[in-house]
């Protein structure tokens, strides 16, 4: 009977331990079946992959992770549906005109300076979202949020009022951009008309479109096809001439004195008082300045004098007394107020093409004769050979300063990237041992943005060289999206009233950087 019972007992020890052999070689078996299977479908193990960019191998450069989440974070609050469910489907790298990516609100203005960044297409399976953004995704927009008709105003009538922009600005077709536009009749006189029998006006079925360039705008009226447009001067921030208070008056010439500008305001806040007198002196300080060590003396010659008397002879209709004020929202600009014997006439350097001919043949003139005075240490402007031209911005550089000479004799190169990084270093240090790396707010970038824009034109490839004779000063080389321009310490004062801004500001951005 022990010996069934042991004989049994060693029978149920064999069993169990087949059993656990079994069941062991089965739990291998299971697990390597869901290795594999996990290996072959990894996304229905990772919900985060649903929001993984569309896989591109022909796009050269892949959408940075921030503008992902910055886009389907956006869009998710917008239409109220998890981020898991939206999907990148498509982008492309774009640099848009203006600081609103080309999709601005109605009535909105757009600072005129390229931002490079993406085109990206969203969609959730059912329907599709297109963002503009900047290229880490802290700016974007939507496209329709309130664009809705943006790719429905057709194309000639698109070109059509971009060259009557053109023509009625003076500005080049890359500084003006579309800023809102909507379907309207509109009246437009009539075909024939006698003095008994006035004929109604014609009805024109259209559009109103709205375009800026800086802080300016004008409003054109377009017939369906864009064959007939005209400027909508009700709508149009155009510059009209408003009596200037008697009060606020600046005082009448002394005796002996020619002309007199006063500019106040723009990047530095500053106020400079600028006078001619009839012995051709040109005198220059800085209101305000208690050591007067900002004043300067120069002058120009009898005959430059005499030509430009005899022109605010000839113009001294336009010094009624009168004021060009800036359009309503502008900021930092320049008022310019000009004295003759005659008068006084202000305006604001952001719609100084809007002014009348007669008084644009005086500033010109006077910016001829305050920038080119009749002294032998009056640097000459020479173009710079193309040999010597520094390479072009790279893309997300705002501007470039490279300094060298001097009495140390070394070259520095200082940039400002567009998301407020200042980066200098010396050229030649192979340990980059002295580079430094500060920042500034995105407020300040735009507003040097801004005024590089109202300068452009000053950055033509040319140089301010030093005077003859002149030893160890410092050659400063400047560089925008726009072009070059080169200057030295020496003779800085003697520069151009815009390039002196664009000097003045560069330097305290550079000081107060952190």
């Amino acid at each position: 009977m022990k010996f069934m019972l042991k004989k049994q007992h060693i029978t149920n020890q064999s069993r169990i331990f087949t059993a656990l052999i079994l069941t062991s070689i089965l739990s291998v078996s299971s697990g390597l079946t869901l290795i594999k299977n996990a290996t072959a479908n990894p996304v229905n193990f990772s919900p985060a992959t649903t929001n993984e960019v569309y896989a591109d191998k022909s796009k050269p450069n892949r959408l940075p992770p921030s503008v992902t989440n910055a886009v389907l974070k956006d869009l998710a609050s917008r239409v109220g549906i998890s981020t898991s469910e939206l999907q990148v489907i498509d982008y492309s790298q774009k640099t848009w005109r203006n600081g609103c990516l080309e999709l601005p609100q109605a009535n909105e203005f757009c600072t005129q300076a390229l931002v490079p960044g993406w085109l990206v297409v969203v969609s959730n399976g059912k329907q599709k979202w297109t963002y503009h953004t900047n290229n880490n995704g802290r700016s974007l927009r939507l496209a329709g949020a309130n664009n809705s008709s943006q790719n429905k105003l057709p194309k000639q009538v698109r070109e059509g009022v971009l060259q009557q922009a053109q023509e009625v600005s003076g500005l080049s077709g890359r500084s003006l951009s579309i800023l809102n536009f909507q379907a309207t009749d509109w009246s437009d006189g009539c075909d024939r008309s006698t003095p008994l029998y006035p004929c109604d006006p014609i009805v024109v079925s259209g559009w109103q479109v709205t375009v800026g360039a800086a802080n300016q705008r004008w409003v054109f009226l377009s017939d369906k096809d864009g064959s007939r447009i005209k400027l909508s001067q009700n709508e149009s921030s155009t510059n009209t001439a408003k009596p200037i208070p008697t009060s606020e008056l600046p005082p009448p010439l002394d005796q002996g004195v020619v002309f007199r500008q006063i500019s106040s305001g723009g990047f530095a806040g500053r106020t400079y008082q600028t006078v001619l007198l009839n012995d051709g002196s040109l005198i220059r300080v800085r209101i305000g300045d208690a050591n007067d060590s900002e004043r300067s003396v120069r002058r120009v010659s009898r005959q430059q004098l005499q030509q430009f008397q005899q022109l605010l002879q000839r113009t001294r209709g336009e010094f009624r007394n009168l004021s060009y004020p800036a359009p309503i929202g502008a900021a930092d600009y320049i008022t310019y107020t000009l004295t003759s014997r005659d008068g006084t006439v202000q305006y604001n350097d952001i719609a100084q093409n809007n002014l009348s001919q007669n008084l644009q043949l005086v500033i010109k003139a006077w910016s001829e004769i305050s920038n080119n005075q009749a002294t032998d240490n009056t640097p000459k402007v020479v173009p710079i050979p193309k040999s010597e031209l520094p390479p072009p911005l790279d893309q997300g550089v705002v501007f470039r300063q490279i300094s060298s000479g001097g009495f140390a004799g070394r070259t520095y190169q200082t940039v400002l990237l567009n998301d407020g990084s200042l980066i200098r270093i010396r050229i030649g240090d192979a340990n980059d041992s002295e580079r430094s790396v500060r920042r500034i707010s995105r407020q300040q970038v735009q507003e040097l943005e801004q005024l590089l824009q109202r300068t452009k034109w000053d950055f033509r490839n040319v140089s301010y060289p030093a005077p003859n004779g002149a030893a160890d000063f410092i050659t400063y080389t400047l560089t925008s999206q726009t072009g070059t321009v080169q200057y030295n310490d020496i003779s800085q004062n003697n520069l151009p009233t815009k390039l002196q801004r664009v000097v003045t500001a560069w330097n305290q951005l550079s000081a107060n950087s952190q």
